[in-house]
């Protein structure tokens, strides 16, 4: 009988737990845009392209990103802060320019605005110009 009840309070709280962790997650933002020049997001360098960014909360203010091509493959997977940068009218990709490249610098939504890391050199090319490019949002479900 101890053995029965055992078992049963040991698979009562992983269900509890894994029900937790199922619903407890924050679902994200998706967005998609179609970007008409070559750009680079932290040390890696993309074609210009379709391309389509998942947005999951990990903790806090600190989100994961996945980035894919138009194929739907993972090429890219790094983090970004959340931040009061929004763009009142519709969704963007910020990205700085110095005329020789373009580094994504900011994805900014109506609701919520997101940071990307940076180099040195990227913010200083982030103080010259700016190219903003539209883009699709929606919840991630």
């Amino acid at each position: 009988m101890r053995n029965i009840i055992s078992t049963f309070l040991v698979l009562s709280f992983l269900t509890v737990f894994g029900t937790v962790l199922v619903f407890g997650q924050t679902p994200g933002l998706r967005v998609s845009a179609d970007v008409p020049f070559d750009f680079t997001v932290g040390d890696s360098t993309f074609a210009a392209g379709k391309y389509e960014m998942v947005l999951t909360n990990n903790f806090g203010s600190v989100y994961t990103v996945s980035l894919f091509n138009e194929n739907n493959k993972r090429i890219l997977s790094t983090t970004a802060i959340r931040t009061g940068s929004t763009n009142k009218d519709n969704s963007d990709l910020l990205f700085a320019s110095d005329g020789g490249g373009r580094f994504l610098e900011k994805l900014r939504t109506p609701e919520m605005g997101f940071q990307f890391g940076s180099s040195k050199k990227q913010r200083l090319i982030a103080q010259a110009k700016k190219i903003s490019v539209p883009t699709n949002a929606s919840p991630n479900e």
